[in-house]
């Protein structure tokens, strides 16, 4: 070991390793071809002349960053699938890698800052940070003051100004995992929303995992006694349920008139 090497081992600086690149021609995996065209927005095509008659798959112009490659590898899997014979089972596969495709998509614009697609129906993407507020922060007090830190959960802005606030479960688009999403509605990220608000909306929402919805005699009950008795728990439980009352509905109002 030379000098310089002892030096950067003291220093604990690492040696920058040399990146692997990145075709944006080709899958790596695969045969599959890509190719760009600037008339797609939110959808891709696929045909079969590519390279010993493999999927060719074409992608909107923006994908072709190195940001994009594990969209891109989802988009070939996707292509190798539709090639085979379409099964009930090769119909849901088929489905399934295209929602995930999207929905990496999606996640990767909304890190850039860009406007991101309709997620309708697909893993939403997360965006936690907001004008007023990061929904990070509120949701790590709220988890670790009521629930010891347990919940496992993702939390984001509605992607709709007017959007309400709630909780699903998603599949992850890359580790294919059912994780909880905590959907919050814009209304509560405004000047004029005390935090007392938001918590209360977000321990709201992490009741949800907590407490299941219950079946009974058919029916599906979402706000069930123990939920209810759980939820005046909050130390904040009035000012809030005012404030949710009487301001969030003007907050929503003037988005929409702004809009």
């Amino acid at each position: 070991m030379g000098l310089f090497d002892f030096q950067l081992d003291l220093f604990r600086i690492k040696k920058e390793e040399k990146k692997k690149d990145v075709s944006s021609e080709f899958s790596s995996k695969s045969l599959v071809a890509f190719r760009y065209s600037p008339r797609l927005k939110k959808s891709i095509r696929c045909s079969y002349k590519g390279l010993f008659g493999q999927p060719e798959v074409t992608l909107p112009s923006y994908l072709s960053g190195d940001e994009f490659v594990l969209a891109r590898e989802i988009a070939a899997e996707w292509a190798l699938c539709a090639h085979k014979r379409k099964t009930a089972k090769n119909k849901g596969q088929i489905k399934a890698l295209l929602e995930r495709f999207w929905s990496i998509v999606d996640q990767e614009l909304a890190d850039q800052g860009q406007k991101t697609l309709d997620s309708r129906g697909r893993f939403p993407p997360i965006k936690p940070k907001g004008t007023y507020y990061d929904l990070n922060q509120v949701l790590a007090a709220v988890n670790e003051t009521y629930f010891s830190g347990e919940l496992d959960c993702r939390i984001t802005w509605s992607c709709r100004y007017g959007g309400l606030s709630f909780h699903s479960i998603r599949k992850d688009p890359i580790t294919e995992e059912q994780v909880h999403v905590i959907s919050i509605s814009r209304g509560y990220d405004a000047a004029n929303c005390p935090l007392y608000a938001i918590a209360g909306v977000v321990y709201h929402e992490c009741l949800h995992i907590k407490i299941p919805v219950e079946i009974k005699s058919g029916r599906r009950i979402v706000h069930s006694r123990e939920f209810k008795r759980c939820e005046k728990k909050y130390i904040y439980y009035d000012e809030w349920m005012n404030w949710h009352k009487t301001v969030l509905p003007k907050n929503l109002r003037s988005f929409r008139f702004r809009k």
